[in-house]
């Protein structure tokens, strides 16, 4: 049967660069599969969309950061009776919500100590530490501060750009990315990927400037430690009933873990993790995508 499908992409927040690349990805796949596919920019082609929503059998998301991943799209696809992939209007909100999410989870698993704040405070870890966005994504907004210095400049220029920001004890150890996809409603934890950032840490310039990250995949880590995470991490993908494809970001130290958020939108650049995850697991980009479409139709 010939199917139509909707992929959003673009949209307003900062990661817009992010949401194109990943689109780009997603098309050629979608076309390569055979299904009909309409595109629509977010910033520009809504109004088209909704207009046209009544031919489309399924939307593929792929805005990152506001409106795309935080529920905003989801409610309105859930409005109009649209099916599309991803996690539902719910879910995207409280994920996306950094805050909420540690709050959901960390009765149960390890997260760094933290504290949020809508106005300048002093610190209330030892440095280094790390202040973040309560809501935004592709690291975007994060700081590592060393000192009293960097921590007033970082602090208070971000205020003025986030309404609540998240100050975190600093875990010093390896980064790990753990995807996670569902196929057929059975929860598949994708081969670990460890990232070795050539700057601090994990920052938007390392993720998406190739060559600034080494990846290891699958990490080497000991089994014991390596079963924990996917054991843990496929259970939190359905605690908080996540759908279709998840990507969960942790710090490893020695042989505990400790989780920092989960993204409900996952990159599919051609450096993000999860197709390096799923090409690892032996699933090629275009595989991952026509699941991902599958467990909507």
């Amino acid at each position: 049967m010939n199917y139509n499908i909707a992929l959003i992409y673009g949209g307003n927040s900062n990661e817009r660069e992010v949401s194109i690349e990943s689109a780009k990805n997603v098309e050629k796949a979608i076309k390569n599969l055979g299904y009909t596919l309409f595109k629509y920019d977010l910033k520009y082609d809504f109004e088209k969309f909704l207009k046209e929503h009544k031919r489309i059998d399924l939307v593929f998301n792929v805005v990152h950061g506001y409106e795309g991943e935080d529920g905003t799209l989801q409610k309105e696809f859930e409005k109009l009776g649209i099916k599309y992939v991803g996690s539902n209007s719910l879910v995207s909100e409280e994920t996306f919500d950094k805050l909420i999410f540690m709050k959901k989870i960390g009765k149960n698993f390890s997260i760094p100590d933290y504290v949020s704040t809508k106005k300048y405070i002093g610190p209330p870890f030892e440095f280094p530490l790390i202040i973040k966005p309560r809501k935004s994504g592709s690291s975007l907004g994060i700081h590592i501060c060393h000192n009293i210095e960097e921590y007033k400049k970082f602090l208070i220029e971000e205020l003025k750009n986030y309404s609540e920001m998240i100050i975190q004890k600093f875990i010093k150890g390896r980064e790990i990315s753990v995807s996670i996809i569902e196929k057929n409603k059975e929860i598949i934890v994708l081969p670990i990927l460890e990232i070795k950032p050539k700057k601090e840490f994990y920052d938007y310039e390392a993720k998406y400037t190739e060559g600034l990250t080494e990846f290891e995949v699958p990490a080497h880590l000991n089994k014991e430690l390596e079963e924990k995470i996917k054991n843990d991490f496929g259970k939190i993908f359905k605690d908080i009933r996540l759908k279709d494809f998840a990507r969960i970001d942790a710090i490893v130290k020695e042989n505990d873990y400790y989780i920092l958020e989960a993204n409900t939108i996952p990159g599919l650049t051609e450096l993000s993790d999860l197709p390096q995850s799923a090409y690892a697991y032996g699933l090629s980009f275009e595989k991952l995508i026509d699941i991902l479409i599958k467990n909507n139709i």
